[in-house]
């Protein structure tokens, strides 16, 4: 999937897990996670279809320095869910994870997930941490 910019351009920049960042560049199957910069958004989306131990604490750091680098934080962390498949504690956990940094830093967190992972979360009544992003769609406008 690919998230415009407000350019209507395909991607403003990326970043992987080791911090080496360039434009239009194919994230490999090493990396935990891809990382979307806007202006006023972060688009974290991990590749799935599971998250583990060591893919949560990468993923959290990739938000985190992003979080450090700039200059302001974003008005908006959004994560996109949707290639993860399995609801793991892992996954859980990176999400309270991101939650708590972006409230710490002042960014709307939104979500977009599978069924099956939204439904974990409502059961675990926390679904309320982020403004859940239906479709696709939406979290490419939200990404401008």
């Amino acid at each position: 999937m690919q998230y415009p910019n407000h350019d209507e351009t395909i991607e403003i920049a990326w970043q992987n897990a080791s911090g080496n960042r360039g434009p239009d560049r194919l994230t490999s199957t090493t990396e935990p996670a891809e990382l979307r910069l806007a202006p006023n958004s972060v688009l974290v989306r991990p590749l799935g279809p599971t998250i583990d131990r060591d893919e949560a604490s990468a993923i959290a750091g990739l938000v985190a320095t992003e979080y450090r680098d700039r200059r302001t934080s974003p008005k908006r962390l959004l994560v996109d869910l949707s290639a993860v498949s399995v609801p793991s504690s892992m996954a859980i956990g990176l999400l309270l994870e991101l939650a708590r940094m972006a409230e710490e830093r002042g960014s709307d967190p939104y979500l977009h997930a599978s069924r099956r992972m939204l439904e974990v979360l409502r059961m675990l009544r926390l679904d309320g941490r982020y403004t859940m992003v239906v479709s696709e769609r939406r979290l490419v406008e939200l990404l401008r």
